[in-house]
């Protein structure tokens, strides 16, 4: 393995220049929660709701265009098409956003007072119009190999936000900090615009190749908005029925909580096209062994990720006294986050199988229990806000686990010990100690999930420790 080979891997860049970012993210969030405190610190986190919100009202159109991208790979012209009439629906997804303006502009929310949010609102809207066209820039450059542009698009806003915390303070820091996404996601723009993967000359627009964009689409976008508003309607529950300094205390621990499980997520962002190409084939027993290999490698690098930032999160709130009260919503936050990935792989497979009508019945299920459930701890069990995100954890075992009983169906190995493979031994034993260790508030033991991880996943941390050699050796597995 020559050290020249390394420094030319694209994926290696990539992967670096990711890492990078998550630690400017990572100092950025530490820098904000510090200087706002918790008050202004959960004005700010409500900013980033309504941002969420908006990122999640996209109609599929980049997970469509993704999958149908990738299946007519092969074809140019096909590919051009689809291209072009995405952008045309981003379009029309602005003209959206510029609606929901004006009804609010005349409607107004008492919601919205509570977090002083109408001064802001406007620059809410502009910046979800301007994420959309990224978010389709981004997954553009991602099947095209194009991974250097992908990381300027992923990076430069967060570069922005880590040279402004420098110079502004209070609530100045928030305004330049959401006038950060605007130039940031702008100059991406250009950027995109300048370096040819916007020529799409000859393509053809049409409401035909919309509505096929929109007929996968919608499937996955109510998928995708179901899952994800799992956790976004905890958050707005919290926002909504706490103090506004508890739920800066919750956007603290979901910030750091959430930073940890990015680095992963940013290996998965590379091999999703290679997931999807790998699992549209006919043939079961090589989509086993994807499927095996990559939940394998991927779910048990979750669980060791967690377990560390597990140890170390007690030491990082020492350093921020203000959010003492922050560490059991942060562990279990983490912990919440960690289930979710326990149906990766699964996901991906339905999708590869045009299974999304199912992805969609099973997430849109999932979002009422979660949402029932995080009403009942809070107006029924009267919980501390620590403790609302119980729901979600529940939510996502729940969700995972129909998932993952669906695809073991498909691929015909639904005969199989399932437990064993869904949610192992190796694996619940030290998920359950650390989910006991964190309700309890037994912050002395948090170091025995780890141990138990160690000593449990040998022979997995061997087979992680060979992928990441193939990686660095042969970046070419990551490609379509």
């Amino acid at each position: 393995m020559k050290l020249s080979d390394i420094i030319k891997n694209k994926v290696v860049i990539y992967l670096a220049s990711r890492y990078l970012t998550y630690f400017l993210y990572f100092v950025t969030s530490l820098v904000v929660a510090s200087k706002l405190g918790p008050f202004y610190f959960g004005i700010w986190g409500f900013v980033l709701l309504l941002i969420n919100y908006f990122q999640q009202i996209h109609f599929g159109i980049h997970n469509s265009f993704n999958v149908l991208y990738v299946q007519n790979r092969n074809s140019e012209t096909e590919c051009k098409n689809y291209v072009a009439n995405s952008l045309v629906l981003e379009g029309y997804l602005g003209i959206i956003i510029c609606i929901l303006f004006v009804i609010y502009t005349v409607c107004g929310s008492s919601w919205f007072e509570k977090y002083d949010a109408d001064k802001y609102f406007i620059w809410v809207c502009l910046i979800a119009i301007l994420q959309h066209f990224n978010t389709m820039l981004i997954n553009l450059f991602r099947v095209k190999n194009m991974l250097g542009s992908v990381a300027f698009c992923q990076t430069i806003v967060v570069l922005l936000q880590f040279i402004s915390i420098f110079i502004f303070s209070g609530e100045t820091l928030i305004y330049m900090l959401i006038l950060c996404y605007v130039v940031g996601y702008s100059v991406a723009f250009l950027m995109a615009w300048s370096s040819g993967a916007l020529r799409l000359k000859g393509a053809r627009i049409s409401l035909a190749y919309q509505g096929t964009i929109l007929k996968k689409g919608l499937l996955l976008f109510l998928y995708n908005t179901c899952f994800y508003f799992i956790i976004i309607s905890v958050r707005t529950i919290i926002s909504s029925n706490y103090e506004v300094e508890e739920f800066g205390l919750f956007t603290f621990s979901f910030t750091l909580a959430h930073a940890v499980m990015l680095l992963l997520e940013s290996l998965m962002f590379v091999i999703f096209p290679k997931m999807i190409g790998k699992m549209t084939g006919d043939d079961k027993e090589a989509i086993q062994s994807a499927l095996r290999q990559f939940r394998l490698v991927y779910i048990s690098s979750a669980h060791g990720l967690i377990y560390l930032a597990l140890i170390a999160f007690p030491f990082l709130i020492k350093l921020f006294p203000n959010y003492s009260g922050a560490l059991t919503s942060m562990n279990l936050i983490a912990l919440t986050v960690l289930m979710n990935t326990s149906g990766s792989g699964y996901t991906e497979l339905l999708i590869a199988r045009n299974k999304e009508n199912i992805l969609s019945i099973v997430s849109f299920v999932a979002l009422v229990v979660n949402v029932l459930g995080a009403l009942l701890l809070t107006f029924v069990a009267h919980v501390g806000f620590s403790y609302v995100i119980l729901a979600s954890l529940i939510t996502y075992f729940l969700y995972t686990f129909a998932i993952a009983r669906i695809g073991r169906n498909i691929i015909g190995s639904g005969c199989n010990p399932f437990m064993r493979d869904f949610f192992p031994l190796r694996l619940s034993l030290p998920f359950v100690s650390a989910l006991v260790i964190s309700i309890f508030q037994w912050e002395t033991f948090i170091f025995v999930p780890f141990v138990l991880f160690a000593v449990l996943n040998i022979n997995e941390g061997k087979a992680i420790i060979a992928m990441v050699k193939r990686i660095l050796t042969k970046p070419d597995i990551m490609y379509l």
